[in-house]
């Protein structure tokens, strides 16, 4: 069974794999364009990886340094020696920010990728350019669909098999599955690519282990994100997705986010799951870029 997967997807033509020591451990990225140009972050959500952004940092690299990490415990990032919490996330992009010395870099977060990107920019107020969060829930409000429940979510993600046969099997196999299923087929095949490894064997293991993903759902509730929220800096968009469930521009949760971030601004898409980035990654790059331009290059 082909699993569409090419040579090139392994082949660095446009991009370079590289590592960064911050917070502890040894972060993994993939940087895309010039680097003298303005830098740019993105973040990805939990249980992901950097690959899946390759189709979106290529066209972001033509006026940006695009910097494409892996959370602790996802991709080539080192796992975590004490456990994982939303907050070592955004601890550790801090930590990045101040170890390379960027500067008022932007950043688009999708889901817990923007929540590492707000945590981030509470410890190191004043250092961050305009951030994108893309589907990133910003409050603690409960659910309004049993299948949002993020205790429902952990359970089911520690069932979730690790090892596969081959590449080619689990590339058929997680195509069919919902959170999947709307995904264009480049950032898919990416994802597949860049978050299973190779055993010697042949079979193809998930990087980031299901417990892992698991361990971030069941702290989640616990985040105390107004607290981050309150005082933040700098310019915010929130770009929300349309699906049962999903955070809506009414929602209490989201009137708040834009009470306590004095420069936010709220966006619904109108179309899409919470893999928003991935099933119209076109539409998410239109809304972000031009967003980002009408903040023009000023910190």
């Amino acid at each position: 069974m082909s699993d569409n997967l090419s040579s090139n997807d392994w082949t660095s033509s446009d991009w370079t794999s590289r590592f960064v020591h911050a917070n502890g451990i040894r972060h993994h990225y993939l940087e895309w364009g010039d680097p003298a140009n303005p830098p740019l972050l993105l973040l990805h959500a939990t249980g992901l990886c950097a690959w899946p952004w390759k189709p979106v940092a290529r066209r972001l690299a033509r006026q940006y340094r695009v910097l494409a990490f892996d959370q602790r415990g996802h991709g080539d990032t080192d796992r975590s020696d004490k456990g994982y919490r939303f907050e070592y996330a955004g601890e550790d992009v801090a930590a990045i920010v101040a170890a390379m010395g960027l500067e008022y870099p932007r950043v688009i977060g999708h889901s817990s990728g923007g929540l590492a990107a707000i945590i981030a920019a509470s410890l190191l107020p004043g250092r961050f350019g305009p951030v994108a969060l893309v589907e990133t829930r910003v409050s603690n409000d409960a659910p309004t669909v049993p299948a949002q429940d993020l205790n429902r979510r952990a359970e089911r993600t520690r069932m979730k098999r690790p090892i596969w046969e081959t590449r080619a099997a689990m590339f058929a196999a997680y195509r069919t599955r919902a959170a999947f299923r709307n995904w264009e087929d480049e950032p898919y095949r990416q994802f597949i690519a860049g978050g299973a490894r190779l055993l010697p064997d042949g079979r193809a293991e998930l990087k980031c282990h299901p417990e892992t993903e698991a361990a971030f759902y069941g702290m989640r509730d616990d985040l105390p994100v107004a607290d981050y929220l309150r005082g933040l800096t700098g310019d915010w968009l929130l770009l929300l997705a349309d699906y049962p469930g999903c955070q809506r521009i009414d929602d209490p949760g989201v009137r708040q986010f834009q009470k306590l971030v004095a420069n936010s601004q709220v966006k619904p898409m109108g179309k899409g799951s919470h893999f928003l980035p991935l099933e119209y990654p076109d539409d998410v790059l239109a809304a972000v870029q031009a967003w980002f331009d009408a903040k023009g290059n000023a910190p």
